[in-house]
This record gives structure tokens, C-alpha cells and sequence, in this order.
């Protein structure tokens, strides 16, 4: 089962990422005014945390 959880930009009130949580590893999505840009990439936590998306407000499902 997926667990997706979006954050707000900091510094872009435009974009949120995605954050989804599977059985093999984490999943990254950008959406910039609500469209998906580019595939997505497949990531670590270590990864996530370190450029700091973990850090911005959370926000209902886009």
C-alpha cells in the first residue's frame, strides 16, 4: 500500500512534491500549478531529507 504525502514549497507557493512512500523505496514528484513534471524519481529518505522537502509544510492531496 502507498503512503503519499504532499509538501508546499517553501519559496515557490506554485509547487508542491509528492512523497510516496512504497515497498521498494520513496518516490518524488514535482507538480507545478497542479501538472506532473517529468516521471518522477525513484529515491532515498537520506536523499529526500537532505535537500530539505521533509522540512515544508505538509498539505492535503493535490
Amino acid at each position: 500500500m502507498a503512503q503519499r504525502k504532499f509538501y508546499q514549497d517553501r519559496w515557490n507557493e506554485k509547487k508542491v512534491w509528492e512523497v510516496v512512500r512504497l515497498v521498494g523505496g520513496f518516490y518524488l514528484k514535482q507538480y507545478i500549478d497542479g501538472r506532473q513534471q517529468g516521471r518522477g524519481l525513484r529515491t532515498t529518505k537520506k536523499f529526500i531529507k537532505s535537500i530539505g522537502i521533509l522540512d515544508f509544510q505538509e498539505v492535503a492531496g493535490a
